[in-house]
């Protein structure tokens, strides 16, 4: 994943701000997002949709709509792709489909089915490929607090959905010509077969719009937690800003080179004022949009608002609470929230225990009292520093990729191949805690302070210095350095096999 080539800005935004670009990812590829969703879905609904109007059922149709996180799978796959300046198309996503398709798709079908969260965690499953233990740390990770409101954004979009089809059907009713229909009741409540096909006709033109919104939105949270966690802001403003002082010290170098050619007359230098011009340009960057970001909002008031016109919802408590301290009425009465005293101090009190136990546990999780019967071996990361460091991510011959790479004079590319392959070889013999979003310093120094200075991690320092000098410094190692790591991490794997 390139994040210099994606198309939107990625920085750190509020919960609404991220659903908001996801409605921004659905306006600029409404047409392509559309075709991809009736490629996929086209076909089964009519199909469905003849077996149950042959077999007079809704069972198809009701299985239809059971299989929604299915549909939204390709739907995901061009999202993600599209992000990033690649394209599918049709015929790629239909090769691919068991790649994206298939991974925690038993389970969103069965046990997580009504989860509110199912956008947001199925970028999780399809995008991240992560399984067993690693995507339960990894969906506790990114489920953490702040909240990420997939579930209250999952709420809003079935309401829209339904309030959406029900005005399309509304409308269709209304073009009916009275002579065919003079009574309403007998198109909304009439279970014939044209009622039920204009009915799932309808549903499925609404879906046709809100599906891909309703995974558009998902993906923007599941980028914004992502952006906090990772700090993906701060990587690319730290790679422009590489970049800009790059092209600035050549530009420099060849204004020193002019200076030095032999000029046919003196001429006279006249000095221009600098006045720290790289200083203020990286404090223009850092006022940008991209690292302080502003929002503008909008606040509606009732001009001139009586305070004594109460709404329903407090007439309804100062009754309640009025209720709950008479206790001079002895008279039963026939209104709904007349409820016995006994039976208010009963919930409250027992609310107020349960709070009481929950914030206790939690303290006790945090002070490390509790839980101690839970399994403390750390959990093998999927990304340090937005690497990739999966097994199946990884190249099958190191030396062949690397020399493949320096062929091609991509230093930092034979680099990146060395340094995920050796961190997913050292966290698997040296297990250490990682936080979410940990640089490869922060990966170096936690584990040097769990298992101290062995050759590996010694290693891993001269390599993650070379990686840095390379990939963020913008000064390159030269091809020998790189073959020169390369030959010592295969003797050290090959010392510690020996020795195992």
């Amino acid at each position: 994943m390139e994040l210099e080539k994606a198309s939107a800005r990625l920085a750190p935004r509020s919960p609404w701000q991220a659903v908001d670009l996801g409605t921004k990812l659905y306006r600029q590829w409404a047409a392509p997002v559309l075709w991809v969703w009736l490629a996929f879905t086209l076909v089964p609904f009519g199909l469905m949709l003849g077996w149950s109007l042959l077999a007079e059922t809704l069972w198809p149709l009701f299985l239809f709509w059971w299989l929604k996180p299915l549909w939204e799978r390709p739907v995901l796959a061009w999202y993600s792709h599209a992000l990033f300046a690649e394209t599918l198309t049709l015929k790629q996503l239909f090769q691919r489909w068991r790649q994206y398709a298939l991974p925690g798709l038993a389970s969103q079908l069965t046990w997580r089915r009504f989860s509110p969260a199912r956008s947001f965690n199925t970028c999780v499953w399809q995008l991240e490929g992560a399984k067993g233990e690693q995507l339960s740390q990894r969906l506790r990770a990114l489920n953490s607090y702040p909240s990420n409101r997939a579930g209250i954004m999952t709420i809003v979009v079935l309401h829209l959905e339904q309030f959406m089809a029900m005005g399309l059907m509304v409308l269709l009713y209304t073009l009916v010509p009275w002579q065919f229909s003079l009574e309403w009741s007998d198109w909304f409540y009439d279970q014939g077969a044209l009622q039920m096909a204009i009915a799932s006709a309808t549903l499925y033109l609404v879906m046709c719009v809100t599906e891909p919104l309703y995974v558009a939105c998902g993906f923007a949270l599941y980028l914004n937690k992502r952006t906090w966690l990772e700090g993906w802001d701060l990587q690319l403003g730290l790679t422009r800003l590489g970049r800009h002082r790059a092209s600035r010290t050549g530009s420099t170098l060849l204004m020193l080179l002019a200076l030095l050619l032999p000029l046919p007359e003196p001429v006279t230098a006249q000095p221009s004022p600098r006045n720290n011009e790289e200083q203020q340009q990286v404090i223009e960057l850092l006022a940008g949009p991209d690292y302080m970001p502003f929002e503008e909002r909008t606040e509606r008031q009732w001009k001139d608002r009586d305070d004594d016109s109460d709404s329903w919802l407090e007439k309804f408590w100062k009754h309640f609470f009025d209720n709950l301290d008479d206790d001079e009425q002895q008279e039963p009465s026939d209104s709904p929230f007349d409820i016995p005293d006994a039976v208010l101090w009963i919930l409250f009190w027992g609310v107020f225990a349960g709070l009481a136990i929950w914030l206790l546990i939690k303290v006790m999780d945090q002070l490390g009292l509790g839980s101690r019967n839970r399994d403390s071996t750390p959990v093998i990361p999927t990304h340090v520093a937005g690497m990739d460091i999966r097994r199946q991510s990884l190249p099958k011959n190191l030396r062949d990729a690397t020399e493949q790479a320096l062929g091609a004079n991509d230093i930092r590319l034979a680099l990146s191949l060395m340094l995920r392959s050796a961190l997913a070889e050292l966290l698997r013999r040296y297990p250490v805690a990682l936080a979410a979003g940990s640089t490869e310093q922060q990966c170096l120094r936690n584990l040097q302070a769990a298992h101290g200075e062995p050759l590996p991690i010694l290693y891993l320092q001269r390599l993650i210095q070379a990686w840095i000098s390379t990939a963020w410094a913008h000064r390159p190692v030269d091809a020998e350095t790189v073959r020169t790591l390369l030959a010592d991490w295969e003797q050290i794997s090959a010392e510690e096999a020996a020795n195992a």
